[in-house]
């Protein structure tokens, strides 16, 4: 379980965000738990290993879409609360093309054939909704910037009127410009509230992201002798991340003197183009058996971010609000490279299990600027993020025409290494094959738990969140 967070400031829930990967693509692929790192032959399986473009027996075609949507239960303060989102996305897209080779196809040990593919796959989907409530008994988000306004001893003449985007102080000057924060009397550094004597005041969190990662690749490779398959790709990624975060106290019984509510929004938006590469082989050394290896060179990102807020309070009937100017950043952002090993049972043309077992270490994600250091962001992705070994399991049977498929994935928890519980995924599949043409269905559930940080933990207890996404995907394609 980790802590989720709204903040400007780059850190490690930053660079877990952009370095865990929730692969979709095929509903073959998909329903199957992704498992395809021994397997190929499937238009996704080239992000997991290259060496699947090898496996391909004919030039083809296909084309995938999602529904997914996103259901969220949040506990907050004894309090609970549902919100949820729909989103449809394109999952999949692309082509392999195949060039047997004629000469040498009567010896075993000879290329068979080289084959050229370029394909689309979305590698994370950020769409979903959170909303908290709970009525808070001891402690109020303007605590915290009191307590930061004292901390720094300023005067109150040197409170600029103006916030300053970024400084890390911006939420104690707007709270200082909407009335919320005062002078102790006879003092010109030190602060208190200027409302709420009495706290029971309720306060409300509503969350929404929308975004995901996707990746266009380019792979070249080949089969040797029905026995050997290997694979090399460029990746292209690309990012798209949008929240809107709205915070509220209300005096919802009208019990606090002179105070009727405040609301904080932040707007966060940030956009990136990255580049990586990906090598792997397949091994075939008897027809029921498949081993598989790849290695994943870190992605490296070039982001650039937005972000503004504004602080609305409403004291005595009277309105006061304070924005911030739009603030911009760019950085760029380098994510852990990724290892898998891969082992595939086939039993004949009637069935196949398959595993894949995953090597990350999100310990070594890094932030750089040419304007910044992140010496001490980098040190904090370093002590609090840990490697992390992520399992998929998937099978398929098939009776004729028909395809059954099941999948299993879970993935480990990034700040303790352990195998996680709170973060798995099930998936199931039909598929119909004929010579020319095939179209597969595919159902996938991503269950995961979450801790969520609605301010300072020293002030108020972590929020508790579950989230399910139910995915259903279709994908149709052609073969030549």
């Amino acid at each position: 379980m980790f802590s989720v967070t709204a903040v400007s400031a780059q850190n490690e829930v930053d660079a877990l965000r952009y370095s865990q990967l929730n692969l979709s693509g095929t509903a073959r692929f998909t329903s199957m738990g992704g498992a395809f790192g021994a397997l190929g032959g499937d238009m996704s399986s080239m992000t997991v290993n290259p060496a699947g473009i090898g496996v391909f027996t004919r030039t083809t075609g296909s084309v995938s879409i999602g529904l997914t949507s996103s259901n969220s239960d949040g506990t907050f303060l004894g309090s609970t609360s549902s919100d949820g989102r729909v989103s449809f996305n394109l999952t999949n897209a692309g082509a392999v093309v195949r060039f047997k080779r004629k000469r040498g196809q009567d010896r075993q040990w000879s290329w068979k054939s080289f084959h050229l593919g370029i394909a689309f796959n979305r590698t994370a989907n950020f769409n979903r909704r959170t909303s908290l409530v709970g009525a808070n008994p001891s402690s109020s988000i303007v605590d915290v910037w009191v307590d930061d306004l004292n901390t720094q001893g300023i005067d109150y003449q040197n409170i600029p009127s103006e916030i300053i985007p970024g400084d890390p102080a911006s939420p104690a000057f707007m709270g200082w410009q909407t009335f919320l924060i005062d002078t102790v009397p006879g003092s010109t550094t030190s602060y208190l509230r200027n409302v709420m004597p009495n706290y029971g005041q309720v306060q409300r969190v509503r969350e929404q992201v929308t975004g995901g990662m996707s990746e266009a690749s380019f792979t070249f490779g080949g089969n040797f002798g029905n026995a050997l398959y290997f694979g090399a790709t460029v990746g292209v990624p690309r990012l798209n991340y949008e929240m809107e975060r709205t915070y509220s106290e209300q005096d919802a019984r009208d019990t606090i003197a002179n105070f009727g509510s405040f609301t904080k929004t932040d707007f966060l938006q940030a956009s990136g183009n990255g580049i990586n590469f990906k090598f792997g082989l397949i091994y075939r050394p008897v027809k029921w058996l498949r081993m598989g290896a790849s290695i994943h060179t870190p992605t490296y990102f070039d982001v650039d971010e937005a972000f503004s807020s504004i602080l609305v309070s409403e004291l005595d009937g009277v309105q006061f609000n304070q924005p911030t100017a739009n603030g911009a950043f760019d950085y760029s952002l380098q994510t852990p490279f990724r290892a898998t090993g891969s082992l595939a049972f086939v039993v004949g043309k009637i069935g196949l299990i398959s595993a894949d077992y995953e090597y990350v270490n999100y310990a070594l994600a890094q932030f750089r600027s040419q304007n910044y250091s992140f010496d001490i962001e980098n040190t904090r992705v370093e002590n609090r993020l840990n490697w992390g070994g992520n399992i998929r399991i998937g099978t398929e049977w098939r009776i004729k025409i028909l395809s059954i498929r099941g999948g299993f994935v879970m993935n480990a928890n990034p700040y303790t290494s352990q195998l996680n519980f709170d973060n798995t995924r099930y998936s199931l599949g039909l598929g119909i094959r004929l010579k020319h043409f095939y179209v597969d269905l595919g159902y996938n559930l991503h269950r995961f738990n979450q801790n969520y940080e609605v301010y300072d933990i020293n002030y108020v207890p972590l929020a508790e969140t579950v989230t399910n996404e139910h995915s259903l995907i279709t994908t149709v394609g052609f073969r030549f």
